[in-house]
């Protein structure tokens, strides 16, 4: 939604987010566009809440790596307090597995205990592991541009029709 530099040494250390202003912005927004969706940090800092606070669905992507598992946890507990603290805000829509390479038993492992232990919250739609998608990052350009029938940009469209459709 809005542009970053990329490099957070240049960026003003006092910064604040004027939470208006994004409102306003996305309210705007809203009347011209089906979807909006942000890109936010994966940690709840000023950014992260902001997010929250102005998204009515989430979308949590995990990795499939043991470590991410926790930060799940952590971000399911947030978002319940976030449900109660801005209503009508951050409902979970789902939680993506990404970065899944079914060559690795512990990737195979996580996949199943999402499911077994989160049932419906976890996508259907499952993203590869795939260095074409690094790749088109590393060049400024979307999967679908860059890549548009690597196996990361299949996976990518195979999610836009499960919320489509969901």
């Amino acid at each position: 939604m809005l542009p970053s530099s990329g490099n957070p040494a240049i960026q003003e250390r006092d910064a604040k987010i004027d939470l208006g202003k994004l409102r306003g912005l996305v309210e705007a927004l809203s009347e011209q566009l089906d979807w909006l969706v942000m890109d936010c940090p994966p940690r709840l800092d000023e950014w992260g809440w902001a997010g929250i606070q102005l998204c009515d669905e989430v979308l949590v992507p995990v990795q499939a790596e043991f470590f991410s598992m926790h930060g799940l946890s952590q971000m399911m507990q947030s978002l319940e307090v976030a449900s109660k603290d801005y209503p009508g805000k951050a409902r979970l829509r789902g939680i993506l597995p990404t970065m899944v390479d079914f060559r690795e038993a512990v990737a195979i492992e996580i996949l199943e205990d999402l499911r077994r232990n989160l049932g419906s919250l976890v996508l259907q739609s499952t993203i590869f592991r795939d260095a074409q998608l690094v790749e088109a990052a590393s060049h400024g350009r979307s999967a679908f541009l860059h890549c548009p029938w690597s196996k990361g940009a299949l996976c990518y469209a195979g999610l836009v029709r499960e919320l489509s459709n969901g």
